[in-house]
């Protein structure tokens, strides 16, 4: 079984799929090493990584695909990816699809956000508050899904569709773009911004009951407190994903490190705070790697 086939096989078991997005591959390594049986791509934490701003629409479709290959390359778990609009039309959609598909991911997902937005939402923002919250028509998503669809090589390779139009337009809209694009061939759905417990339950009855098509949960659902990975399970939700967690915890532990760092001119206090030299190495240098550059006869 391929990593395709096996992301596919988690979202059928009956375990929720709980799915960190990395911030770069050695936080994909930490990942995977924490138990998690797949890892994300996503734009807020790649844009974080690799620019240091907020998810801004500055990385390209290709940049992007470049993210997903070298958190392929790190980790011998599934990576799933968020390829957001598509980034611009049908030809834009099929061509960002190859180029996912190239670079191993095991699935993705796509938006009805307008392609050409201003900015995305950043880390932590609430719904209602970003620029775009306007989603395109629902025959413009059911394109971008039936392109997707078209253009992947590989059966296996997992297209889910993703609508935000619930927060305007209500849950039956949201609800008829997901089932248009289940008809289009999504293998999976997200309805995003859910405003309550009976919404996410109703969702996932549509959807997966009925339809027998996977469902992720909202990442930042509208529901105080958020549910846990088992009261989505409960609820009938197979994947949920953790955006900006492994981000958000990169940030504090370095502000904090480096601000008493810069306070005190003593590394020494830091230690216990650090990951020790053998643990870090470890993540940096994987077996593989290590086989490789041993010298002959160093080997055992």
């Amino acid at each position: 079984m391929n990593n395709r086939q096996r992301f596919r096989a988690h979202l059928a078991g009956p375990k929720m799929l709980m799915v960190p997005i990395a911030h770069d591959p050695l936080c994909a390594r930490i990942i995977e090493r924490a138990g998690f049986q797949a890892v994300g791509v996503g734009g807020a934490a790649s844009a974080a990584a690799l620019l240091g701003r907020p998810d801004a629409r500055l990385l390209s479709a290709r940049e992007m695909a470049d993210v997903v290959w070298r958190t392929v390359d790190a980790v011998g778990v599934p990576v799933f990816a968020d390829a957001d609009d598509g980034y611009g039309d049908a030809t834009h959609v099929a061509w960002t699809v190859r180029q996912y598909e190239s670079a191993g991911a095991a699935g993705l997902f796509l938006a009805d956000r307008p392609a050409r937005r201003q900015r995305g939402r950043t880390i932590g923002e609430a719904v209602g508050e970003a620029e775009d919250d306007a989603v395109v028509p629902a025959a413009e998503l059911i394109g971008r899904i039936e392109a997707a669809v078209a253009a992947r090589r590989d059966p296996d390779m997992l297209i889910m569709a993703r609508t935000d139009a619930l927060a305007a337009h209500g849950i039956d809209e949201a609800l008829a773009r997901a089932h248009g694009c289940v008809d289009a061939g999504a293998d999976a759905i997200c309805v995003a911004h859910p405003a309550s417990t009976h919404q996410m339950r109703r969702i996932t009855e549509e959807i997966t009951a009925r339809r027998g098509i996977p469902a992720m949960a909202d990442a930042s659902p509208g529901v105080m407190p958020p549910p846990t990975a088992a009261e989505l399970q409960q609820m009938g939700y197979a994947l949920t994903l953790y955006p900006t967690l492994a981000s958000r915890a990169l940030a504090r532990a370095v502000a904090d490190v480096m601000g008493e760092l810069s306070w005190s001119g003593d590394a020494a206090p830091l230690a216990d705070r650090l990951a020790p030299f053998e643990e870090f190495h470890a993540l940096a240098r994987p077996p593989e790697h290590r086989e490789a550059v041993s010298p002959p006869g160093a080997r055992r």
